[in-house]
């Protein structure tokens, strides 16, 4: 019996732990607040930034403080560009594109405060080779919905209710790239879905509407990172499911290679009885576009931080630092270029 007074001395001190509180004082020093830049620029767009202060962490307020008088300048290759201009709510923007093999430098100066700065690099696409896909219907099943009722003291009364027929149906894809062996690279993975449907009008008639989204895909090839075990014992043990949830990768693995990126997609097909709707209607038609994305270092490493920041469940955890490249400040500029690998309509 001496495991369980061990497990049980154990639960003991935690149930202790958790439900004692104290107030302790903070004695430590209040800074002042940092200048907070967040940027991610592409070729496909023009540079712009968000611009706020960070506030202190025992502050009640979960809000930011926008800047709105900031003088944010552009800088290429050592060379200044131009000026961006305040649009709302700390937000700047210019009007220069960047181009694949610039440096791209960005300086903040707030009134009153220390002049903050940060650069990022430009990289080239990846080079896509081939996408294959394999289509697998998984089987037909059933969503049931129960409702229970029962009259004056008598027993609860279930009725269940086929609310819907699920045709299940993956797709598995597999994404041939090259590898620049010349430098280490880092990459994202992007899945978006365009559903289209019918909707039914008392003035128009009938119009078509369209929603887009970015999408959730099983990334479970190795470069992800993922843990995918079903082994309660990983829990136990103080780890926890590892989730790549910005889908952010290296070539650490294959430098120099071609790759054979896998992942899938769940493209279950409900259908529901007329009275089960409730606006949930299965779309007319399906777009799924597929982006392999070339990012920057700092723009990876602040990626796989905040993953693993938002991703620990362990009560004694340490906290996560996420990843921070702006000089005086605080924040991230990051690059990234896109490649669209797939298009089409399901």
């Amino acid at each position: 019996m001496k495991s369980i007074k061990i497990v049980l001395s154990i639960f003991a001190s935690l149930f202790i732990f958790i439900s004692c509180e104290k107030d302790i004082e903070f004695n430590g020093e209040i800074t002042d607040p940092f200048i907070v830049v967040n940027s991610y620029i592409t070729p496909d767009s023009v540079v712009s930034a968000h611009i706020s202060e960070s506030r202190f962490f025992l502050k009640d307020s979960i809000t930011y403080k926008n800047i709105n008088s900031a003088d944010v300048a552009v800088w290429v290759n050592g060379v200044f560009k131009e000026k961006m201009n305040f649009i709302e709510k700390g937000t700047y923007i210019g009007t220069y594109k960047p181009i694949v093999g610039e440096t791209i430098k960005i300086i903040v100066n707030v009134p009153s405060k220390a002049e903050v700065s940060s650069e990022t690099k430009i990289y080239p696409q990846p080079v896509i080779n081939s996408i294959d896909t394999a289509s697998i219907w998984t089987g037909d099943r059933y969503e049931i919905q129960s409702s229970g009722s029962s009259y004056g003291n008598g027993p609860m009364t279930w009725v269940y209710d086929t609310i819907a027929t699920i045709s299940g149906h993956t797709i598995n894809y597999t994404l041939k790239f090259n590898d620049n062996a010349n430098e280490q690279n880092f990459y994202r993975l992007v899945v978006q879905t365009i559903e289209h449907y019918t909707v039914t009008d008392t003035i128009m008639q009938t119009s078509k509407d369209s929603i887009m989204t970015n999408y959730y895909f099983n990334f479970t090839d190795v470069v992800s990172g993922n843990n995918t075990t079903n082994d309660p014992t990983v829990i136990i043990g103080g780890g926890y499911y590892s989730y790549n949830m910005y889908n952010a990768f290296s070539d650490e693995l294959f430098n120099g290679k071609t790759y054979s990126l896998t992942f899938s997609t769940n493209e279950d097909v409900y259908k529901y009885s007329p009275e089960y709707t409730y606006g949930r209607e299965t779309p007319d038609r399906k777009e799924i576009k597929i982006y392999l994305q070339s990012i920057s270092r700092d723009y990876y490493l602040y990626l796989k931080s905040r993953a693993a920041g938002s991703g620990g469940t362990d009560f004694f955890s340490e906290p996560v630092q996420i990843h921070n490249n702006i000089i005086g400040g605080i924040g991230i500029l990051g690059s990234y270029t896109s490649s669209l690998v797939y298009k089409f309509d399901l």
